[in-house]
């Protein structure tokens, strides 16, 4: 099944520029230019290939980048008070990267997303394959206090999800590929951007700070709205659910063991209840019970036929002319 983050850059980068490919002691001079100054290794520096995308407005940059796998390090040699000022906030397309800073690691696969700040020392190691979009900020856009409260959430893998976190992404992946079209309405689309960006860093903050129970109940939450977004699809079960949320099917069974139902439960029920609506809506009283059923993710009209009347007691003929008279009575 296709991540948030596959349905993101479909939308958002189908038309983006790729920078020319160089070698790593190209690479090595355009990385520090165009993020922070590194230092670097590469266990095969002869075979390295790597690009690099910039566009910046209104101080924010849009970095696309693709590699081969290599480190970078930014130690008290590296930092200076020049780069000390910004954000760095990466989101995984393809391949593996791994950052660490704060006494924490963040290990990114495709769909997570992770934030550094460029004044303290951080390592980075990319995998091959490597694909990411980076946004590089100043910290006056979070606000003048968010450099304290901010050091709780870096170099800590967040999901690029249903919600606000998708919502977020879309617009920067959708920015970088306009930037340039913008015009006279460039720098207040940017700041919009970041606004929301504040927002959604501030939202990750205050859940880090919640117990156990409570990241359980969120996490919950969003699988349950990820479900919704997906009953169209008859191919939709426990195992690409918990993929896409870079959990165990077992944990995620154990997530829906409070909730007095399974997780295929869950579904059937909700897929139910969508039918349910639409065969008592007077304005679809022409569209085939077949084709609802098929519209919510039901592989047949015999299986739709067998689970609506187990749940409801009434095929599903029975409870449209049932819903109907009621209509006609009001």
């Amino acid at each position: 099944m296709a991540s948030v983050v596959d349905d993101l850059v479909a939308s958002s980068l189908v038309a983006r520029n790729r920078g020319p490919e160089v070698a790593f002691d190209s690479w090595k001079d355009v990385v520090q230019r165009s993020l922070l100054r590194f230092r670097f290794d590469c266990e095969q520096p002869r075979a390295f290939k790597g690009a690099v995308t910039k566009r910046t407005l209104a101080d924010v940059s849009f970095i696309d980048m693709e590699c081969d796998k290599h480190a970078a390090y930014r130690d008290q040699s590296t930092i200076s008070a020049a780069d000390t000022g910004y954000y760095l906030m990466t989101l995984q397309i393809s391949g593996e990267f791994r950052m660490s800073q704060d006494d924490r690691t963040a290990a990114l696969k495709p769909g997570l997303f992770a934030l550094y700040d460029s004044s303290k020392p951080a390592t980075l190691i990319s995998g091959d394959d490597y694909k990411s979009i980076c946004l590089r900020f100043p910290k006056k856009y979070i606000g003048s206090r968010a450099e304290e409260s901010l050091a709780g959430i870096t170099a800590t893998a967040f999901e690029c999800g249903v919600g606000l976190s998708s919502a977020v992404w879309a617009m920067v992946l959708s920015m970088s590929r306009t930037l340039d079209s913008l015009g006279n309405n460039g720098h207040l689309a940017v700041r919009n951007m970041m606004e929301l960006v504040t927002t959604m860093l501030r939202t990750e903050l205050a859940q880090q700070s919640l117990d156990g129970d409570e990241r359980r109940e969120l996490l919950l939450q969003r699988i349950r709205e990820y479900i919704d977004t997906r009953l169209s699809d008859p191919g939709l079960d426990p195992n690409g659910i918990a993929a896409a949320h870079y959990i165990s099917p077992r944990y995620l069974h154990s997530l829906f063991e409070g909730t007095n139902f399974t997780v295929a439960a869950w579904m059937r029920a909700r897929r139910i209840e969508l039918c349910q609506r639409d065969l008592a809506d007077p304005q679809m009283i022409n569209v085939p019970a077949a084709a609802i059923a098929a519209r919510w993710g039901f592989k047949g009209p015999s299986h739709f036929g067998q689970v609506f009347k187990r749940e409801t007691g009434q095929t599903p003929t029975d409870f449209r002319r049932t819903a109907m008279a009621r209509f006609r009575e009001q």
